[in-house]
């Protein structure tokens, strides 16, 4: 939020719309979401997440083998709803 391009003196904030995903609510003014993967395919999947599920982190866990999770479509949310995504959040893995 304090981020300063080097080609403008405004903020980063003040120059887009930056949402960040806090429930499946997406708001058509937004031009950045900020979301954690968990969160994002949450929305995907048309649930609710709650917060302290997102914040979990499953490193903390043993490791058990999983079935891969579904690919899922919401079609509430567009393909053409992200411009592109940014995913910076591996260590996490879903």
């Amino acid at each position: 939020m304090n981020y300063l391009p080097s080609d403008d003196n405004r903020k980063f904030t003040e120059l887009y719309n930056v949402q960040r995903l806090r429930s499946h609510y997406i708001a058509p003014d937004s031009q950045v979401c900020i979301s954690t993967i968990q969160r994002l395919y949450s929305i995907l999947k048309g649930e609710d997440l709650a917060e302290e599920i997102e914040e979990r982190n499953p490193n903390e866990n043993e490791w058990q083998p999983k079935e891969p999770m579904p690919v899922v479509y919401n079609a509430k949310i567009p393909i053409e709803e992200f411009d592109f995504i940014v995913i910076d959040e591996c260590h996490r893995s879903i």
